[in-house]
């Protein structure tokens, strides 16, 4: 009886879950299935001073600005009304970008679907919080992870595969059946519980507040990419001011939008500093990589993308163990034992390539994937078993923004740092012995950093002992 009980409950949480993780599949397809078109699109485009790059930030921008907001209203709303609104939203935004033949319609559009991938992102860890006893939120917290690698290392082979065989409008309109099938899952089999008392009002002021900081600082920090000008200073002076603003405005509202409780959690602090400085680190093997792979190893298109496909291809493997240890050990150790395997395997980064090339950094890359989900995985699972259940939606949307704001850190921080050891004398030395020596100093720092979160994380641990 007791193991047909379990069976049944372990039923209702795969079909409970399912809307949920279809969801992220789709986020992550969002990005990295959008990419590989970028080509096709600029040659249409072409004439009218069109950046096609704007496709992919601006559902970017979007989603992190509206995560927190989002994730926050499905406490007020239910988690399920966000999630259900989200993916409609989404599939608009897809079929939008399917129609128009103007670039800046498109870009409205994905402006439109970031909106929907941000609800698509923080609804289902706070989704498994609230469906998921304690002790099985780890696998869970796992599988999600591997949901969101199966959308990343899908995305450039099938978005690849449809622009080829149609054209590259088609992969926004094969995302909108997708993302109804996800919709009809989750208004079969997810009920919707509200956690806030709807009397409270919604703190749409400092929501605005929070969006504005948001949106300046990803701008301003894309911006600096090409060095910092009056431009950058300008926004980072509006995010300056919208985050001053936003304190002003949390302090003395009635209900606000992140509860000022939480931030005084050390524990809950600490996860977010951990969480961005990994992203940060992983952001940088995506956007380091691939000129290591061609300019240093002289690799074709190609051949780069099939070397890249391996880390999300192993961390797509590796998501539910990761979950199930996680709950074997414990979260809190677990994230130890993720962080120093990050440790290792960016010290591997560091070495391997530089010395036996693409061999190296395939088995370095395998090492970093794994870890990266162990340590996430954990880190989910060490927040989200702690917090109260009327704060669930909003804490998931700050350990995702947390995570992009690693990410936008990262693409700005770890590329400026490459292209700086690039760069550096002997000058005589050929471009690849020079693109071999920034990547592996590269990775070094980026070992530094992990060892950093290595300690962060055993300071956790003792605090979470004596709690």
């Amino acid at each position: 009886m007791k193991k047909s009980a379990t069976a049944d409950e372990q039923n209702n949480a795969f079909w409970t879950l399912a809307g949920p993780s279809l969801s992220i599949v789709l986020a992550a397809l969002g990005i990295s299935s959008a990419a590989v078109t970028l080509p096709e699109m600029s040659l249409e485009f072409q004439d009218g001073g069109f950046d096609p790059t704007l496709v992919v930030s601006i559902y970017i921008l979007a989603t992190t600005a509206l995560i927190v907001p989002l994730g926050r209203a499905g406490d007020f709303w239910g988690k399920r009304t966000v999630l259900v609104l989200g993916l409609c939203v989404y599939a608009l935004g897809a079929l939008l970008a399917f129609q128009t033949r103007a670039p800046w319609v498109l870009i409205f559009a994905r402006f439109v679907q970031g909106i929907g991938a941000a609800a698509m992102l923080a609804m289902p860890l706070a989704l498994v919080r609230e469906n998921i006893p304690t002790e099985r939120v780890g696998r869970w917290m796992g599988a999600m992870g591997t949901m969101s690698a199966i959308g990343t290392a899908s995305g450039p082979a099938l978005g690849g595969a449809i622009a080829a065989i149609f054209e590259w409008r088609t992969v926004y309109l094969l995302q909108i059946p997708a993302a109804l099938i996800a919709l009809l899952f989750c208004l079969i089999f997810i009920r919707n519980r509200r956690q806030v008392d709807v009397t409270v009002r919604f703190d749409l002021l400092g929501s605005g507040a929070l969006v504005v900081f948001l949106a300046a600082f990803t701008l301003a920090v894309s911006d600096t990419a090409d060095g910092f000008d009056l431009k950058a200073i300008t926004l980072f002076g509006i995010a300056a001011a919208a985050l001053l603003g936003f304190l002003f405005i949390e302090t003395r509202a009635s209900a606000p939008i992140i509860p000022m409780n939480l931030l005084r959690s050390s524990h809950l602090k600490l996860s977010l500093v951990m969480n961005a400085m990994v992203s940060l680190v992983m952001m940088g093997i995506l956007v380091v990589g691939p000129f290591f792979l061609i300019d240093g190893l002289e690799l074709t298109t190609a051949q780069m993308g099939v070397a890249m496909s391996v880390g999300p291809i192993s961390s797509a493997l590796s998501g539910v163990p990761a979950g199930r240890l996680t709950e074997w050990i414990g979260s809190a150790r677990a994230v130890v034992f993720g962080a120093i395997a990050m440790a290792i395997s960016t010290a591997a980064m560091a070495v391997l390539p530089y010395m036996f090339g693409i061999s190296g950094f395939v088995i370095a890359f395998v090492l970093l994937a794994p870890s990266y989900q162990l340590f996430l995985a954990a880190l989910n699972t060490s927040v989200m078993e702690y917090v109260s259940a009327k704060d669930q939606g909003v804490t998931a949307g700050i350990v995702n923004l947390a995570r992009n704001f690693g990410f936008i850190v990262g693409a700005g921080a770890i590329s400026g740092l490459y292209w700086s050891l690039v760069r550096l004398p002997p000058y005589s030395a050929d471009e690849a012995q020079r693109v071999g020596i920034a990547m592996a100093g590269t990775f070094a720092i980026s070992c530094a950093i992990s060892i950093g979160v290595a300690l962060l994380a055993l300071l956790s641990l003792r605090h979470a002992a004596r709690s």
